[in-house]
């Protein structure tokens, strides 16, 4: 008996295919996972193929933990031996070992969003640039697009010459690039951009190419230009490449994700073997039917039809609120009602496409004190407590690493202030020396009283202590050690008050995450920790047994299922948002497979709503429902009759309603009538970014708007460039 006897025939055929390529389209809940993990324990246990040569890589630790652990169950020991990782793992790994060719250190440190906008805070300082426009997050991602596109600062600076800031970003770009080499720090765009570099060292790539003869990509609908580039180079000698993926859940266009990988994966091997899943153990056949409707408009869709041997199921329901606060009221109402027929609180999410619709829900599920937590928000690691230990452990693990050395030089308190640490970095620049190295010559620097240097002495000694003790002690005694030297909760409770016990219990909490991997492994090294912790996804964080409502966007929901789905604010101008409709069919499409993976994220029952008005860009408005449900058969839909019922009202139950026309007739005559301008205060527009928005004040020099996730400014010479009035 074969270990493939258990999959369907599809599955089987997929993953009985090991030599050349091949290509899986997994429709949703089609047993990807399965299929995948079958694929790899019949290639180690019955082809008789060495698992050291097999490659595969997904998105998530979340995914591939779960790849290992399914392997591992069903081989046992050899299934770990079979490299399963993340690509930014892959990538890691390698540089760990061959980032010397590149000019760092093993040690070199991950910088995370926060430390990247740090890093270019302090180059706009240096450089003094006052403009409010250029923020530190917009030039982070700009900078990290352009990386995973291949486009140094020199070409950055050549083909942007359009915007007007092309070249402070090019400055910037530059100065943060030797920042972070000099700081033997890399970013998560530089371990991919780093990891192809290493490729193109002919010694490490034929070492990579005759270790991992048989790769597989998981997701691969959502590989970028770099991860495209990174496998088919690997693949390249032996061809042996399996990738596995749906076309129709591309989604993170934004992201850089490219979906003419997958689309052309024929062009670029003619001999491919195609193989399609498409029978869905997840939904009822009425969900199904509703998702399939809705995709066959997308003309990149590769004709795949999902379909299931489970019963019908009930239709789905739609719902035309009253306005947003109804729209709480309803989906509460059906929990409540839902939850007296048996069901828990975790078997219910509520999807959006955008995080400012969750304030509502927030509002509302509190007020009847129904537990819920919002997946996508402020994670475990990137709390201040969270981060101010990580930062200590990363300077003991990586001496030259300023960013975090600067971050908890005054943590505890130590009074080093901005004119200290500028005359350390000072002392460091013309001596040509890190950060650390000027602590350690803390006598030579100029300019300091007798006092702080007998601080930043302590501060050093220290921190050399504690890296002396790495060496000796296991993570966790060292995390102990840390804590107490520099009595951190008494800092936490003297600086918070009486928010200061939930701090100390998340610093617990990392303890006990700590402890939890050393037992997982025979030994864990400070390095080895650090870039877990680094490589965790937002993704990863979802707890299964606990009874609260998940509250969460479309995007984080990929590859999740819930056996109750409510999506809601399904309208036109939301969702799809209209800068997805205004620009390209491609935006369009992507909108489409957006709403496709909310409706197969529901197994038994499926809510879709939308309102007839909601409060948006500072007023209330009309509202006009989804045109994807209009894509919906209609014998399909179970349509809910309107009710005036309402359980909790709005503090300003007064806002008048204003229609599309009304919106362009707001004219605030007093802001326009010396500027000589096409906009006026009122007028609704759509911004080449950040999508449909209302201008709310105009001035001599800039335009504020108002969009749904807050108010931005624009500078008034640039509005022509960025603005498209309705």
């Amino acid at each position: 008996m074969s270990i493939l006897d258990k999959l369907n025939k599809e599955q089987k055929e997929a993953a009985k295919t090991i030599d050349g390529p091949i290509l899986i389209l997994a429709g949703a809940g089609s047993g990807k996972t399965r299929t995948i993990t079958y694929r790899i324990a019949h290639m180690i246990r019955e082809v008789g193929i060495s698992p050291y040569k097999i490659l595969a890589m997904t998105f998530t630790n979340k995914a591939a933990k779960e790849m290992k652990e399914r392997v591992e169950t069903l081989i046992g020991e050899d299934g770990r031996k079979a490299m399963i990782s993340t690509f930014h793992s892959f990538g890691v790994r390698l540089l760990r070992v061959y980032g010397d060719k590149l000019g760092y250190n093993s040690n070199f440190t991950i910088y995370d969003a926060d430390d990247q906008k740090r890093v270019v805070k302090k180059i706009l300082k240096e450089l003094v640039v006052t403009d409010k426009n250029l923020t530190e997050a917009m030039i982070v991602s700009k900078i990290s697009k352009s990386k995973e596109e291949g486009i140094s600062p020199e070409e950055y600076e050549r083909t942007n010459k359009f915007d007007n800031n092309y070249k402070v970003i090019y400055e910037v770009y530059k100065r943060y690039n030797s920042f972070l080499k000099n700081n033997n720090g890399m970013d998560f765009s530089d371990i991919l951009v780093n990891t192809w570099e290493l490729l193109n060292i002919s010694e490490v790539l034929e070492k990579l190419q005759d270790k991992f003869q048989y790769i597989m990509v998981d997701e691969y609908q959502d590989t970028n230009n770099i991860q495209y580039k990174i496998v088919n180079k690997i693949a390249q000698k032996y061809k042996n490449l399996c990738v596995v993926g749906d076309e129709n859940q591309s989604i993170y266009g934004f992201r850089g994700a490219n979906i003419k990988n997958i689309l052309d994966f024929e062009k670029d091997y003619p001999e491919a073997k195609i193989v399609k899943l498409e029978e869905n153990y997840r939904s009822t056949a009425c969900i199904l039917d509703a998702a399939n409707a809705v995709i066959k408009n997308n003309q990149s869709s590769k004709d795949k039809k999902l379909w299931t041997k489970k019963e019908k199921g009930s239709g789905i329901i739609l719902k035309n609120a009253i306005d947003g606060r109804d729209e709480v009221n309803y989906v509460i109402e059906e929990i409540i009602k839902e939850k007296k027929m048996g069901r828990s609180y975790r078997d219910f999410t509520i999807l959006y496409r955008t995080n400012a619709q969750s304030r509502l829900f927030e509002e509302g599920l509190l007020k009847y004190n129904i537990p819920y937590k919002i997946f996508g928000g402020m994670q475990f690691y990137q709390r201040a407590e969270i981060k101010d230990i990580l930062a200590y452990l990363s300077v003991i693990n990586n001496n030259l690493d300023s960013v975090n050395l600067t971050r908890i030089i005054n943590i505890p308190k130590r009074k080093i202030g901005d004119k200290t640490l500028e005359k350390l970095n000072e002392y460091g620049k013309n001596n040509n020396i890190s950060l650390y190295e000027v602590l350690s010559k803390i006598d030579e620097v100029d300019g300091l009283s007798a006092s702080i240097k007998i601080v930043l002495k302590e501060f050093y000694i220290l921190l050399e202590e504690l890296k002396e003790f790495s060496y000796e002690g296991s993570v966790s005694e060292l995390f102990d050690k840390l804590i107490g030297s520099i009595g951190y909760f008494s800092y936490l409770k003297n600086t918070y008050g009486l928010e200061a016990d939930n701090r100390i219990e998340n610093v617990e909490e990392l303890k006990t995450s700590i402890v939890e991997l050393e037992k997982l492994v025979d030994y864990l090294s400070l390095r080895d920790y650090l870039e877990n912790i680094s490589l965790v996804s937002a993704t990863d964080d979802l707890e299964g047994e606990r009874d609260y409502i998940k509250l969460m966007t479309i995007h984080n929901s990929k590859g999740l299922e819930f056996p109750v789905v409510f999506l809601v604010g399904a309208e036109d101008e939301i969702f799809p948002g209209t800068n997805k409709v205004m620009y390209s069919k491609e935006d369009l499409e992507e909108e489409r497979r957006l709403c496709y993976v909310a409706i197969t994220r529901a197994e038994e029952k499926l809510y879709i709503i939308y309102t007839n008005s909601r409060y948006l860009y500072g007023d209330m408005s009309l509202r006009t429902k989804s045109r994807f449900i209009d894509e919906i058969p209609m014998d399909l839909l179970e349509e809910v009759e309107k009710k005036e019922k309402v359980m909790y009202k709005s503090t300003s139950s007064n806002v008048s309603i204003k229609t599309k026309t009304e919106f362009k007739n707001t004219i605030n005559i007093n802001k326009q009538s010396n500027l000589n301008l096409p906009y006026s205060v009122g007028d609704k527009i759509t911004h080449k970014k950040f999508g449909l928005g209302k201008i709310v004040d105009i001035n001599e020099k800039k335009i504020t708007l108002q969009f749904v996730d807050g108010k931005k400014e624009i500078a008034l010479a640039l509005a022509d460039k960025f603005l498209i009035k309705e």
